[in-house]
This record gives C-alpha cells, structure tokens and sequence, in this order.
C-alpha cells in the first residue's frame, strides 16, 4: 500500500487517521504518523482567549484543580504507511481507570542497543504511544527523562530482558471522593436479650454523618473529572422532647434523655417508655400490635419440643428484627429488616429480608439482601449483595457474591462477581459466573444507558446553540473596536463619551461572560458523561472481573460455566488439580477464555 504523505493539525491524532483512512478508503490499522510538533494550549478561568504555551511548565497545579481551565493540545502529523517490523524492544502503556496515572512496562525479552537506544529515541516512542491513545505529552510525565536515565544506566545492552520491567510515566489528579449522608442507627448493634431495643437515658443512640461534596481531579488527557454528588437522606432526623442532639463539624450525635425504647419512624427519633404486645401464640395466631411501627424487634423464644415448630403453618409476619429459637413450619411467609432463625425452616416456607438473614438449616425460599446460612439443603437463596454459607447439600443459590465452606453435591451455584469456596466433597456441581442472572444488573446497566444517551443528545443541542451564539458575538468583534475608540478618544480629550458608545461596550463585556460561563457549564456536562461511560464500560464487561476462587482439589466433575455479558454464549470448562482462581481473560483476537492461576 502506498499514498502520498500529507501533513495535517488536529487536536486528535487517531481522529484524524480514521478520517484519513475513510477518505482514501484504507484500514485505519495499516496507518502511522510521525510528529513534526505540537503546540499546549491554555485558558484560564478569567482569560478571554487561549494562550499557547512555550513551556508547559507554565501549567501551575492550581490550572490543573481548576475546573474552569481548559487544557489540551494541537499536533501537526504526517500520515503515513504502518511499516510492520519486529521491535527489538516492545513498549506498553497503561493506565489506571480514571486515567490519571500512566505506567510504562518494557516487556521481558526486549533487547537495547547502545546506539539507537537513546533517551530521545525511548522517549518519542514513549510519546508515540501516548498520542495514539490521546493522552497529552510534555505533561504529566514529571518523572519520564528521570526513570529513562536511570533506566539507561541499569539495562544490560545487547541482552534479552528476563523480566518485565514497569515504571510511572505520570500522574495527573484523581478526583476526591465524596462523603455520604448517613443515619448510624447506633442502638440497632446493641446486644441485648430483649423485646425491643431498649437504651438508657444520656446514651449515644444515633449519628448523622453529614453530607460532604467530593472534589473534581483532571484526567491524562486533560479533561475534568467530574466529582461524585454525595449522597442525600431525603429528610435529616427530627427529635422529639426524649432526644438530645449535639452537633458538630461533619455529624450530628442523639442522645437518649430518658430510659426507654428507640422508634424511629417517619425520620422522626425519640424514646417511647410504652409499648402494646397482644399475647402471641404463634401456632394460632400473628397478630403483633405495634401501633403501626415496624421498627420493633421481636424475639420468640420457644420452649416447647424440638419436634414442634416455634411458629407454625399459615403465619404471615412483617416485622422490623425477628429473632426465633426454633423452627419454621411449612406455608409460612415472613417479611422482615433481618431475621436469625436457629434451627431449621421449612421447604415450603418463603422469607423475604430487607438486610440480613441469619439462619441455621435452610431449606426453604430466602431473598435477602445479605444471608449468612449454616447449612444449605436443596433450599434456594438470593441475595442482591452476598451469601455466606457453612455447608452446602443440593439447592441453588443466586448473588453477586457467594462464600461457601464446603460443596457436597448437585449444587448450583450463580454469582456476577465472586464464588470462594473452601472445599468441594461431592460430584454434580455448578459454578456459574453470569451477571445477568443477577436481576439488578440488568436494571442497573439499561438506566446508565438510557441515562447517557439522553445525556449525549442534549449536551449536543447545547453545543450547538452555543456555537451559533459565539459566531454571532465574534461578527460584532470589529464594530466594538469602533466603539471603544471611540469612547477612549472622547476621554482623553476631555470630551464625554456618547452614552450609546459606553452601553454597546458593556453589552459586549457583559455577552462575553456569559458565554464563557455557558462553556464551562458544558465542559463539566461532558465530565459527567464521560464518568457515567466509564461505569458502563465496566458494567459491560463485568464477567471479565468475576472470579471463582477455591483451595479444594477439583476431580473433573465440577462445572464451571462463564456466560459472556455480551453474546450470553457459554464457556464451558471441568477443573481438574489444585487451581486457586478461574477468571476469564481476553486473548490476543480478543476473544474470552478461561483463565486458571
């Protein structure tokens, strides 16, 4: 393939190459570029223009925390012909998610040669690099000519490498994340014997963590990175004569003044000295008066024989904590904040857990949010965060997460994020990584897509209507000149300026802030659709950060499944020897496989 060589200025070097190659019709990968130069430009927060920078040394770490400077960077390229060659040293970049930290790895086998191997010749391959993925240069590359030189000195010359070697090329700013609003519900982790959450008066009961906004950074590329918003309760506490609050720099502390029982309900926190229980028979009856509060604990201890059940058939519950020494019975649906069962439940009973649900010998139907499940027979959990589990026999269970101590038989086990198991004893298991599987995952991804793409499209018909505008206001450049010599001439020969001279100047003063404000608005706007794109990204691949994690020796008779986020198609595989994690990896056609370490 030949063309003739052209030089072109862009502020997007593989921009331009896709572009050119459109044009002419060729493979964008059979396209290179050389470097003839480049300029930094630089506006500031109060510049009305852009200044091009000699050094960038110029750039001061105040510019780079400002969210209102804009810095990037205009190449001058020639395009050319990729000529394939071997290299006797092979270079990689990476960078950290955020890409605000770049790390430079020479790779093992890499051969240098005295001669051409210079620290100009490595730095402008390292530059290379960097503008194919965007990222600028002569910047953010503090320690680049420091770690080439001492680099230089180190490397053994006309010798493979016989290991990786990887240094920080350059950091720019991370973001600073922000603090949340939090309701520490501090009587909730007392460990008290009792009916209700009782506290005693002058005790500490509860905490408000203020809201703290996080802080923006400044990527490798240049662009901001927009901060994370803090997340808000929708209404701060309100207190009653029974609590005290005391406030200070990032929280808000309640305390009880008398002895007592804590409700909080409606947002509202105080100490109630009285509450109504019905006489419970559980075998016959569940009706609990609680005065409408759901935020009461109740413990049912049961003292009957082991072969009677401490709540019986038919009983439905809804209840803040249930606490139960004994067994559930068949046909019994239990709604709860969190629950701890120590014995066994029911095949046919169905529990369904805000938070936490502790429980003995499960056999029945579990959703919870998190579940913590001594033994697990042929019963079925799911959870939205993580399952925890002593022994397994039988049974499915579904979460992001899973933890088991020991795997029996004819098992199924599903997961997005993370199966850990100790031991596997028996034949017949699964061990599924499918995200998708995961009912909030599906949820979650289709919302940041609906949500970026609303996002994209209006930010597009913003920039539009700017642009339009600033046209407009620079076509009125040349006759304000008129007008603001004229006002100096008028001043200077002690004259009073026409009135009408001194408004348009205002006016045009007054457009030209208003403009540079809508442009800083729009720039963060693109910030939070690139942050929001990163989070797709990663939801996107999720299955390519799963990881299923055991110490056992695998017989060849477990299964392990990966089913692929994109083409749901499934990757098969049967373990066999010690193997401490199974992931999945992308090959060099970056196609998934099965990885084994």
């Amino acid at each position: 393939m030949s063309f003739e060589l052209i030089n072109v200025t862009s502020e997007s070097i593989s921009k331009s190459l896709i572009e050119f190659a459109r044009n002419n019709k060729i493979n964008p990968k059979q396209l290179d570029f050389e470097l003839i130069s480049f300029k930094t430009l630089l506006k500031r927060e109060k510049d009305i223009e852009l200044s091009i920078l000699e050094d960038t040394d110029a750039i001061t770490e105040d510019d780079i925390k400002n969210v209102n400077t804009t810095i990037f960077q205009e190449y001058t390229i020639t395009i050319k012909p990729l000529v394939k060659k071997v290299p006797t040293i092979n270079i990689a970049l990476s960078a950290n998610t955020l890409k605000t930290k770049t790390i430079v790895t020479i790779k093992q086998g890499s051969v240098f040669n005295k001669q051409t191997h210079t620290l100009e010749a490595l730095k402008e391959h390292i530059w290379h690099k960097k503008l194919k993925v965007g990222f600028l240069i002569d910047l953010f590359e503090a320690n680049l000519e420091k770690q080439l030189h001492k680099l230089l000195q180190i490397i053994p010359y006309d010798k493979a490498l016989k290991k990786d070697l990887k240094f920080t090329l350059g950091i720019a700013l991370d973001p600073t994340l922000p603090r949340d609003a939090k309701l520490e519900r501090l009587y909730e982790t007392k460990d008290k014997d009792s009916l209700v959450n009782g506290v005693q008066g002058g005790e500490l009961i509860a905490r408000y963590i203020l809201p703290k906004n996080g802080v923006s950074g400044r990527n490798c590329h240049g662009k901001i990175i927009a901060p994370q918003n803090p997340k808000i309760l929708a209404k701060k506490p309100t207190i009653e004569d029974s609590v005290e609050e005391k406030t200070f720099e990032n929280f808000i502390e309640y305390f009880a003044l008398i002895n007592g029982y804590v409700v909080f309900q409606n947002s509202n926190l105080k100490i109630s000295q009285t509450i109504k229980l019905q006489e419970a028979n559980f075998k016959t009856s569940a009706n609990i008066d609680t005065e409408d509060n759901t935020d009461i604990s109740v413990r049912i201890a049961h003292a009957k024989s082991e072969s009677e059940d401490a709540i019986g058939s038919g009983v439905a519950m809804d209840v803040k904590e249930l606490n139960v020494d004994g067994s559930i019975a068949a046909n019994v649906n239990i709604a709860a904040q969190n629950i701890n069962i120590d014995a066994q439940t029911h095949k046919k009973s169905k529990m369904t857990v805000l938070e936490t649900a502790t429980i003995k010998l499960h056999r029945g139907d579990l959703t919870a949010k998190d579940a913590h499940i001594e033994i697990l027979e042929s019963g079925k959990v799911t959870a939205t965060n993580s399952v925890s589990i002593g022994k397994m026999l039988g049974g499915i269970v579904i979460a992001p997460i899973v933890h088991i101590g020991e795997v029996l038989a004819n098992t199924t086990i599903i997961a997005s994020e993370l199966i850990e198991i100790k031991s596997i004893t028996g034949e017949h298991n699964k061990l599924i990584i499918d995200p998708d599987a995961i009912a909030s995952y599906h949820n979650e991804i289709e919302l940041l897509k609906k949500k970026i793409e609303e996002a994209t499209k209006e930010l597009k018909n913003k920039k539009s209507d700017l642009n339009t505008k600033i046209q407009e206001h620079s076509a009125k450049t040349d006759r304000i000149k008129t007008f603001q010599k004229r006002v100096v001439s008028a001043t200077k020969s002690g004259k009073t300026p026409m009135k009408q001279d001194i408004i348009r100047v205002k006016q045009f003063k007054k457009d030209s802030d208003k403009l540079h404000l809508e442009k800083e608005s729009l720039a963060k706007e693109e910030s939070a659709i690139t942050v929001l794109e990163l989070e797709r990204d990663k939801l996107c691949n999720k299955d390519l950060y799963a990881k299923i994690k055991s110490k056992t020796f695998y017989d060849g008779h477990t299964q392990v499944v990966f089913v692929d986020v994109k083409t749901k198609e499934e990757i098969n595989f049967l373990p066999h020897g010690n193997i401490d994690i199974i992931s999945l990896v992308l090959d060099a056609d970056g196609k998934r496989v099965i990885s084994t370490d």
